[in-house]
């Protein structure tokens, strides 16, 4: 009966902390995504002078699942002060949506990283 008790207070324990330490893991996927379309778009830029050109295979108002399927970045094109620019956001998709500190990972153009969320200090 004692081992019982101990078995169980070691659960209550161990999964929240493991389901924790899994979402928290899951980040890296949104952090992928949003440096490949990132250096896609910056790529785009460089070749046709332009982050919404027509050859550049990502346009503004797509939504590009990540390689895991964890998030759904979308993309954003438009001006600010007469500057061409772009703003990435990685949404979270299924289990991962459990993640109340980092709801939503954001990148533009200038490279400014941030975060949506409860506890956003640890999200990059």
């Amino acid at each position: 009966l004692v081992v019982m008790v101990v078995a169980s207070i070691l659960m209550m324990v161990a999964i929240p902390s493991y389901q924790q330490s899994v979402i928290k893991s899951r980040r890296a996927d949104a952090r992928i995504a949003l440096n490949d379309v990132a250096q896609r778009l910056e790529r785009c830029y460089t070749q046709f002078g332009a982050y919404d050109a027509a050859d550049c295979g990502v346009a503004d108002g797509d939504e590009i699942a990540s390689r895991e399927g964890f998030y759904l970045v979308t993309v954003t094109v438009g001006e600010v002060d007469d500057q061409v620019t772009y703003s990435l956001s990685a949404a979270p998709q299924g289990a991962q949506e459990n993640d109340t500190d980092c709801d939503a990972l954001e990148i533009n153009a200038a490279g400014v990283r941030s975060a949506t969320g409860e506890n956003t200090d640890h999200c990059w």
